[in-house]
């Protein structure tokens, strides 16, 4: 079962394009191979939407995305988690890149054309800024992304 810890902005999904379908906009800080309740005891901090990106690659895009400073306090976030995690942390990219998933592409070598709809909706939220108060155990099964607990920052 695909669980993660992440931000649940309050961001309304995004409308659905031929291909491109919307995800519950998120943010992960981290993937783990079971579910664990943890409490991470952080301040709250203001987060701001970038340009868009296309994971895993331009060249081979799976998700569209939008990049989120500030940097420094969503690594703090992830090594406050894996910390307490330990073990259960499962991460198959050794770089952190904090982002917003927004669409999930379902085109099989879609081109730059397919995707522009899509790329254009995504960018109207760019600049949006949000205050991270809280970050959330959720179950990713089926792509519904419910969250099965959630702490508080203080």
């Amino acid at each position: 079962m695909p669980f993660i810890y992440g931000v649940l902005p309050p961001i309304a999904t995004l409308r659905p394009f031929e291909g491109v379908m919307p995800v519950k906009p998120h943010i992960t800080i981290v993937k783990v191979r079971e579910p664990k309740v943890v409490e991470v005891r952080l301040r709250p901090f203001t987060a701001r939407l970038g340009d868009v990106v296309l994971l895993p690659s331009k060249s081979r895009p799976r998700y569209i995305a939008l990049s989120v400073e500030p940097f420094s306090e969503l690594l703090a976030l992830r090594k406050a988690l894996e910390a307490l995690l330990g073990d259960i942390v499962e991460e198959k990219h050794g770089d952190f890149k904090p982002h917003l998933s927004v669409y999930s592409i379902r085109l099989k070598n879609p081109a730059v054309e397919d995707l522009a709809p899509a790329i254009e909706e995504a960018r109207s939220l760019r600049g949006s800024a949000f205050e991270v108060r809280a970050v959330s155990l959720i179950d990713t099964t089926g792509g519904e992304y419910r969250p099965i607990h959630t702490m508080e920052f203080r």
